[in-house]
């Protein structure tokens, strides 16, 4: 009889246990604050950012043959939720730029966007010096070239710099006295190889070595041999000009600067005459036309330094005061 009692109180708690463990466990909601699709358009289709929720970061790689300067994503969210911000392009070298979703029920979640250019490397720059030899710049010179595996032919694309013992750059920029600024491209002893040329040195840059650096978009590269930074043969811009005996007149450089400014003449009835530079800087001279110069038309000269003589095409018209 105890056993038949004990079988019985087993079944009834047994079947006690069944019917406790059909009651539902709740599981948590999933978050409504998610970004769930990134993706940019590109000229053959759409680029997809890889979203790790872990993270949270948007993950986005872009070949270099797309040559963005900007992105403009697309992106869906979880349903009823916003962007804290209105969704507007990105620049592809920017590395602080985030996301924050928010969801109906007011929770937040910030995604940070981490864009990888997928370009060629490393970087390799043509040397412009060798061990033996250091090449040489002058400040002002606007003809300076650097070469190397660019990869890319737009010019905004490329940033060129010279870098003193600080580490502190000075950009070489585009300049126009010779053309148009321009990316080319040749095979120069088998090796594809791109030029960006008609870039200048700063006028204001000291005299010194300095190593070359140049950037294309995520990728950095710098010369293994320094170049020398040096005072050149002057340039003067184009300027005929017309002033009357007594007064003065600039003359200006947008090129080699200034250096050791000598003598500034024209030739009066066959004899040198000079004209008096009131002061100069590394761009402007203040020249003076003494009383005694008769009116006329006349080719001007200046002197620099050691340098050569430099006769200038265009006139000085000396008019009665």
């Amino acid at each position: 009889m105890k056993n038949k009692l004990t079988q019985l109180l087993c079944i009834i708690l047994t079947v006690a246990t069944l019917a406790a463990c059909k009651k539902t466990i709740g599981l948590d909601p999933l978050p409504a604050n998610k970004i769930t699709e990134f993706k940019v358009a590109v000229s053959d289709g759409n680029i997809f950012g890889a979203i790790d929720e872990t993270d949270k970061t948007i993950t986005l790689y872009l070949p270099y043959y797309y040559e963005l300067d900007v992105i403009e994503p697309v992106v869906k969210l979880s349903a009823g939720a916003k962007l804290s911000e209105t969704l507007a392009p990105v620049e592809v070298l920017d590395t602080k730029k985030t996301y924050t979703v928010i969801a109906a029920d007011q929770s937040t979640s910030t995604y940070k966007l981490i864009i990888k250019l997928n370009q060629i490397s490393p970087l390799v720059l043509t040397e412009l010096s060798t061990a033996t030899t250091t090449s040489t710049m002058a400040v002002g010179a606007y003809d300076v070239r650097v070469q190397g595996n660019f990869n890319v032919s737009d010019l905004k694309k490329i940033k060129a710099y010279l870098v003193d013992k600080a580490d502190k750059e000075y950009e070489l920029t585009p300049s126009l006295s010779l053309g148009a600024p321009g990316v080319s491209v040749a095979m120069i002893a088998g090796i594809k190889t791109y030029t960006y040329g008609y870039l200048q040195v700063p006028q204001t840059l000291d005299t010194g070595t300095y190593k070359v650096r140049v950037k294309v978009q995520a990728l950095t590269a710098e010369t293994k041999y320094p170049v020398k930074v040096v005072y050149g043969r002057p340039g003067i811009n184009y300027g005929p000009v017309t002033v009357k005996q007594g007064e003065t007149f600039k003359i200006n450089s947008s090129q080699i600067i200034f250096h050791d400014f000598k003598e500034f003449y024209i030739m009066v009835n066959g004899q040198k005459t000079l004209l008096p530079i009131v002061s100069y800087t590394r761009t402007e001279a203040v020249i003076r036309v003494p009383d005694t110069v008769p009116p006329g038309v006349y080719t001007p000269t200046a002197s620099f330094g050691t340098w050569p003589l430099s006769t200038l095409n265009w006139s000085v018209t000396v008019t009665a005061k």
